[in-house]
């Protein structure tokens, strides 16, 4: 018989065998697992169960989605944790890396030509949406991945009384499955077993073949399908009804002929509706239930989720109950970390007699080799350790937001709130998956801006990136109290309370202005949701993945923060003046280069009324860190920093700070004075929150992107703070 897909062509074969033999044993000794599953289904739990310590935050390839990677001693195996999906058909950036991981594409964490590849499929079911799982798992099978089952959820399931009989779910799918609860442990022993059993024999699904038009499908992982059904008949011939050529492996790796029926069939495949290949997957899915389980009785009683819900989802309620919630965050964030923050950053700074820190260790070092007071006891003290300061007083505060947002998202709250929101934000072109990003922000920028990494959508990630530093964080607070108490000591509230008024404003603004840009689509496509059982979430493994994330966070952006502290130090040491020396303790700031630049400033920001070289050499420092606004202002002064500390906390013995700021500001703008002080404070809101947004900014979206962002928030800072002075002065 003559073998269509043998017959003589003059093109050449289109597919190879993309493993190469060198690589084919390395795959068999270090096997790679992949975790699948929908969100909040407990699969991140899972990974930090099996890999312990031994894991990664990773970026997928050309993407700013994250993976996690670890080692699975116990089976011996790599393991990734890939983003929750609902469907392989990728209508966003995660659900596309998920196919593309799947697929060993080109450059994705399985490439074959790479030397990788995936010898596992690991399906997390939830047992609470048996039904959507298994829609999963069988787009799964289609790709020609070994695939084994995991059931989850299982205990909130058994608290409303039903059960997951999984050894008959086993034999319905045809591959092993078992129940396990991450969070207890409870599983985990019996689970290696089954993965080491199945690593050798790679089980396929039963009733579901490898199809070449399905996302993620893989012509390794089906040749390897085809191989062990070789392997298990003992004979080296070809599997394909069509082939009698007795080839083998080696016809089926060739592409048919051009007008073999084979090359017809898989045309026709390809052309079919996904409608109808959907209705084929859930008349599946319905078929493993029935065999499994059978008829089930339809659950006319309520769940607890549902119960819950009637309450934190009521129009009424819910509102009141999320912003409670946001309070608490915030709360946390702004008050509580405050003295941790202290604390962290006194470890490299403080130079007080006897106290253990990175300056006094290199002030005795110095002093040890005779070098103390020189121009390297400046750099080392006044720029490296206040730069390693700044970045580890920000730990805590990424560590106690990360942990809070991981636990309203393990408890199943997190998608609500998304729900509350996606009417407001889609008023404004988002949808409500947006509201926590921007909220987070009035705490701090940076874990904003790092939560955005979490939206589906690479257009609302981009947009959200682009409007989230005009939420007022809680350093610019500071700089709000203290200007209000003096200029405004009777209406300080107030004024307080209109900053936030206009960063909502421009928030607003901002996102309008940027709205032609998202995909029409994107923005008007209803937000479809699936809200997850609630559950308690193990603190334990929230506590990994929170430290995970925020050192992550911390090591992306610690590198620029320290290296501008240490251009700025370097400024300021830079004599202007004649009779002063590099690094003069002597020098004063105005004689500096830093002086000297905050004058050239000047000419611009009179139009705004406070063109001062205190208060520009201020915005200058605060473009690093808003925390410095303040410090910066008193030392230009020549103040004790200890009145500086009295300003920040808003008390009311300031000693003479309050004074010679008024007079600054009576010496720009006269008996408007007031006027430009708000005006100074709508600048303080409007333009770049720190150094750290920026480079979060730019690891997100580029350094092209985040440059013309901080360009046109100067220029919105710069035109609002003369708009108001301006029109102001026209009331007066």
């Amino acid at each position: 018989m003559s073998c269509p897909k043998c017959a003589p062509s003059s093109a050449p074969s289109a597919v190879a065998n993309p493993v190469p033999e060198e690589h084919a044993e390395r795959l068999r000794v270090d096997p790679t697992i992949v975790l699948v599953g929908n969100p909040n289904v407990g699969k991140s739990t899972l990974f930090n169960l099996v890999t312990g310590a031994r894991q990664a935050v990773v970026n997928a390839p050309g993407t700013t989605v994250e993976v996690m990677a670890g080692a699975w001693t116990a089976v011996g195996a790599r393991i990734l944790d890939l983003p929750g999906t609902y469907s392989l058909i990728a209508n966003s950036l995660d659900e596309q890396v998920v196919v593309d991981t799947l697929a060993g594409a080109p450059g994705s964490f399985t490439d074959p030509a790479r030397g990788r590849g995936i010898d596992l499929v690991l399906v997390l079911l939830d047992a609470t949406a048996l039904t959507r799982s298994l829609y999963l798992l069988a787009q799964v099978a289609r790709t020609g991945r070994p695939v084994a089952a995991v059931v989850t959820l299982s205990d909130v399931t058994a608290h409303e009384g039903e059960t997951t009989d999984v050894a008959s779910l086993g034999r319905a799918l045809g591959v092993p499955v078992m129940a396990i609860d991450p969070r207890s442990h409870k599983g985990l022993d019996a689970l290696e077993d089954m993965v080491r059993a199945a690593l050798r024999t790679r089980p396929r699904v039963a009733g579901i073949e490898p199809d070449p038009a399905a996302p993620g499908y893989s012509a390794t992982a089906a040749l390897g399908a085809l191989e062990m059904a070789q392997e298990e008949r003992g004979a080296d011939e070809a599997l394909d009804p069509e082939c009698g050529c007795g080839r083998g492996l080696d016809c089926l790796m060739r592409e048919p002929a051009p007008d073999s029926s084979a090359a017809a069939a898989a045309a026709k495949m390809r052309e079919k509706d996904p409608l109808a290949v959907a209705d084929d997957l859930f008349a599946w899915v319905e078929g493993v239930e029935a065999d499994a389980f059978g008829a089930r009785a339809d659950q006319a009683k309520p769940s607890r989720s549902d119960r819950i819900d009637r309450l934190l989802l009521h129009p009424v309620v819910g509102i009141p109950v999320f912003f409670a919630l946001m309070w608490f965050l915030f709360k946390v964030a702004g008050e509580w970390v405050g003295p941790v923050q202290d604390f962290f950053d006194a470890l490299f700074t403080s130079e007080d007699p006897g106290a253990v820190s990175l300056a006094n260790l290199i002030n005795a070092g110095l002093a040890a080799l005779g070098w103390q007071g020189t121009w390297l006891h400046g750099l080392l003290v006044g720029g490296l350790a206040t730069g390693l300061g700044v970045v580890a007083s920000f730990l805590p505060l990424m560590f106690v937001i990360f942990l809070l947002i991981s636990i309203l998202e393990d408890s199943g709250y997190m998608a609500r709130a998304a729900f509350l929101g996606d009417r407001v934000m889609r008023a404004i072109g988002l949808d409500g998956r947006v509201i926590m990003p921007l909220i987070m922000g009035f705490g701090c920028n940076l874990p904003s801006l790092a939560a955005v990494r979490t939206l589906s959508n690479a257009r609302q990630r981009l947009i959200t990136v682009l409007i989230t530093p005009y939420t007022s964080c809680a350093a610019r607070l500071t700089i709000y109290l203290m200007i209000a108490r003096i200029f405004f000591p009777v209406h300080a509230g107030t004024v307080i309370f209109a900053m936030y008024v206009l960063s909502i404003l421009l928030v607003i603004i901002a996102a309008l202005v940027l709205r032609p840009f998202l995909n029409r689509n994107a923005s008007e496509a209803p937000l479809m949701l699936v809200l997850p059982a609630y559950q308690m979430p193990r603190l334990l493994v929230t506590l990994k993945s929170t430290w995970l994330r925020a050192w992550a966070f911390v090591k992306g952006a610690g590198k620029v923060i320290v290296l501008m502290t240490l251009v700025v130090w370097l400024m300021s040491a830079i004599p202007v003046a004649g009779g002063y020396s590099f690094a003069d303790e002597e020098l004063p700031m105005e004689d500096s280069v830093y002086g000297a630049t905050a004058q050239l400033l000047v000419p611009a920001f009179e139009p705004a009324g406070f063109g001062d070289w205190h208060m520009t050499g201020a915005l200058m420092t605060g473009f690093v860190a808003k925390e410095t606004l303040i410090s910066s202002i008193v030392t230009s002064y020549n103040l004790d920093p200890a009145t500086a500390g009295d300003a920040e906390e808003g008390g009311s013995d300031l000693g003479s700070l309050p004074e010679l700021i008024t007079s600054t500001f009576q010496g720009t703008a006269g008996d408007a004075a007031p006027l430009a002080a708000f005006a100074f404070m709508v600048f303080v809101l409007a333009y770049t929150p720190c150094l750290a947004t920026v480079a979060e900014q730019a690891r997100q979206v580029g350094g092209r992107i985040t440059a013309g962002a901080v360009g046109v928030q100067l220029v919105a800072a710069w035109l609002l703070a003369v708009a108001i002075f301006q029109i102001g002065r026209l009331f007066l």
